[in-house]
């Protein structure tokens, strides 16, 4: 079954005068001259006025959405965004299989105001849903995310100067889908195919880019090399667009090797005079068997490492997903369903004390279908990849 993701962040605090300091309503305010009858009569009309443009302006704007991402808002309907995708056919998905967008309750509800208002609240809903049968479509809790054309996503991309994933096998296949979507190809997009002869891009096409060993071999870790490289082939499959550059760097143990170091670093200062942010979308956890120490250490080991830089770095953890029922019984124990919720919850906390943004993905897993009980394909993947665009979208430009 499916659990609730609890709430970490606390309520904010209303602001408190201190002792010693005056409020505007204490008695060195009121030691003030009064002031005369006929500049009395002035102050109240211009408040009146004042009053009366803010409600005529305030009514104006009812009717308006509340721009709450860091796009344009539009009204448009979620169609197939995938239709002109290579692959659309072959792979046989459409992104209506694998999204549905929110539903107003009834003819009073405003449809901009079911997705979520802010980044904590998307988090939480996109944690904490479920499905409504095995592989349907994933309902977040209590407020939407949205799916993003490929031109809205570079709009929400162009915002930063470098965007990192940092993580085990786990996160890489979510790095996958997330070129899948950029190149608009979800029958090779993970790969780096102008280095396949052609029957092993017939073999590795669709889900095959996610499963076969020998296909994983060419996915492709970081956007530069198919910037430098895909349209010299006989088969490109370029970027939409490619003005931010974006890279995956292999974890499985803390504290990393010295070159991991040195790759992570050399992003970060990249760009000395850029004011732009960097985000890292961290995640470790079958490579190191769910060890919760290994785990904290690394969020410190990589937090570390983006202080020294100075730059805005937002992290982002991702949590395990759910063990599928084809898990070998000999993982039960360590990587089961119990041992991974309890992982999950008890590392969103810890990236909760060291302010990290944490996004869980067992429940989004958790009723989906998966190949070998550990990892899952393109329909879920694909999902995984958007929900990290949809945290992109909530962060802040500088």
């Amino acid at each position: 079954m499916a659990y609730p993701f609890p709430r970490f962040a606390s309520a904010p605090q209303t602001p408190q005068y201190l002792k010693g300091i005056e409020s505007p309503s204490s008695a060195r305010c009121r030691g003030l001259d009064k002031p005369k009858p006929h500049a009395t009569r002035w102050v109240l009309a211009a408040l009146a006025a004042a009053v009366i443009f803010v409600f005529i302006w305030g009514r104006s704007l009812i009717s308006q959405p509340k721009q709450t991402d860091r796009i344009p808002f539009t009204h448009t309907d979620v169609d197939d965004l995938f239709s002109h995708f290579e692959g659309r056919q072959d792979c046989g998905i459409a992104s209506t299989d694998i999204y549905i967008p929110p539903i107003s309750r009834d003819a009073t509800d405003k449809k901009h105001s079911l997705y979520c208002p802010n980044r904590a609240a998307l988090l939480e809903a996109m944690s904490g849903g479920g499905r409504h049968g095995f592989d349907s479509p994933y309902f977040p809790l209590g407020c939407h995310f949205r799916w993003y054309s490929t031109p809205e996503i570079c709009m929400i991309l162009d915002r930063f100067d470098s965007i990192v994933f940092l993580g085990d096998e786990t996160l890489r296949h979510i790095y996958s889908a997330f070129n899948m979507l950029l190149r608009e190809n979800i029958a090779l997009g993970a790969l780096r195919q102008w280095e396949m002869k052609e029957s092993e891009r017939e073999m590795c096409r669709c889900a095959n880019q996610l499963i076969r060993p020998e296909c994983l071999a060419y996915s492709v870790m970081d956007s530069q090399s198919v910037r430098m490289n895909d349209a010299a082939s006989g088969h490109s499959s370029p970027y939409y667009c490619d003005r931010t550059p974006h890279v995956f760097i292999t974890i499985d143990r803390s504290p990393a090797a010295e070159t991991q170091h040195t790759a992570f670093s050399s992003i970060l200062t990249r760009e000395l005079d850029s004011y732009r942010p960097i985000p890292v979308v961290h995640s470790l956890s079958l490579a190191t068997s769910l060890s919760w120490p290994t785990a904290t250490s690394s969020m410190d080991e990589w937090v570390a490492l983006a202080d020294i830089s100075q730059k805005n770095v937002p992290f982002l953890w991702v949590g395990p997903n759910a063990a599928g029922h084809l898990k070998p019984p000999s993982q039960i124990l360590s990587q089961g369903n119990n041992a991974l919720w309890h992982y999950t919850i008890e590392m969103a906390k810890e990236a909760e004390s060291r302010a990290l943004d944490a996004l869980g993905m067992y429940n989004f897993t958790l009723q989906a279908g998966s190949w070998d009980g550990s990892y899952y394909g393109q329909k879920v993947v694909l999902v995984q990849a958007m929900m990290i665009i949809n945290w992109l979208s909530r962060l802040e430009s500088t």
